[in-house]
């Protein structure tokens, strides 16, 4: 019999170290028969409902999974994705980063972009690498699966490696960023000093990620798309400001980030949270429409913040 007790580690709170925590939402760990399962979770399109316990601490308030499955069987199936089904959106995805970059440029009134090198972690097929490069900066990116960062050279011509943020080399970035991977991360800290690390005094850090605290969430509550098992901390706008504080970040902006995805792709990945979109799905394959790019915000929100002196 499967013990899934031997896949599971135990944390105290990423922000402040305290051990006690209330329960939000208990395991359940029901259709987890083998380590293949447990492998399978954690694809980039993964989608799958929330299976770890989810608690809130006791001191800081923050949100994590905890226990959670341990960070090496993580860090190992990212490292091992090959997933055809996120590729088949990157046509929407482009579009999505080209308008949230250079509304970026706008707010921080960028100049001189040739000049400025542009970190992304967590880069994926390279896509977002692509739009930055588009634009004019000095990219570069970092993606743990292989397969990703080999499919993001060959076809997009982007500077992609494959590795963590540990892999980075010591050069310092203008601008650096992740988006929806910062809630993915297994080592919140590590993360966040390499992070530091990186940076220069002013340098600006773009962090998307889903906000906890968003209309949708208390909106939709357990049904929202965004309790996910591959989601390590829930994050709002009190919690990420309070965390980056630690690294010598200050929060210049936050804003709804809306992201382009494909009619069809948003209403199968909708189909298990309510009947009415296998309806709607039927409408969208028989006036031939799945491919239509629209644009949605179930809570993500784009947080800019920037360096200080130490």
């Amino acid at each position: 019999m499967f013990d899934i007790s031997k896949y599971l580690e135990k944390l105290d709170c990423p922000n402040c170290k305290h051990a006690s925590f209330k329960v939000l939402k208990k395991s359940n760990y029901t259709n987890i028969k083998n380590e293949e399962d447990l492998n399978k979770i954690y694809r980039s399109s993964a989608d799958e409902f929330l299976i770890d316990q989810l608690v809130e601490c006791n001191e800081c308030s923050f949100k994590y999974l905890n226990p959670r499955i341990k960070s090496e069987i993580i860090f190992k199936s990212y490292s091992e994705n090959e997933d055809e089904t996120h590729l088949l959106q990157d046509k929407h995805r482009y579009k999505t980063f080209k308008k949230s970059i250079t509304k970026i440029i706008k707010i921080l009134k960028i100049e001189n972009i040739k000049n400025k090198n542009f970190l992304d972690i967590g880069s994926a097929s390279g896509i977002c690498l692509k739009a930055i490069k588009d634009l004019g900066f000095n990219e570069e990116g970092y993606e743990p699966s292989k397969w990703m960062v080999s499919y993001g050279v060959q076809n997009y011509k982007v500077n992609l490696k494959q590795g963590s943020v540990n892999d980075v080399s010591k050069n310092k970035y203008d601008i650096i960023s992740m988006w929806d991977v910062l809630e993915h991360v297994t080592n919140l800290d590590e993360t966040l000093k390499k992070i530091q690390d990186l940076s220069k005094n002013k340098t600006f850090l773009i962090l998307n990620v889903p906000n906890v605290d968003s209309f949708v969430c208390k909106l939709m509550k357990s049904k929202w798309p965004f309790y996910l098992n591959v989601h390590l901390y829930y994050f709002d706008k009190h919690s990420i400001e309070l965390i980056l504080k630690k690294y010598n970040y200050e929060l210049v902006k936050n804003f709804a980030h809306w992201q382009f995805l494909g009619l069809g792709y948003i209403i199968k990945r909708a189909k298990k949270y309510s009947r009415f979109f296998s309806i709607l799905e039927k409408m969208v394959n028989f006036f031939n429409i799945s491919s239509l790019s629209i644009p949605y915000n179930l809570g993500q929100t784009t947080f800019i913040f920037q360096k200080k002196d130490e």
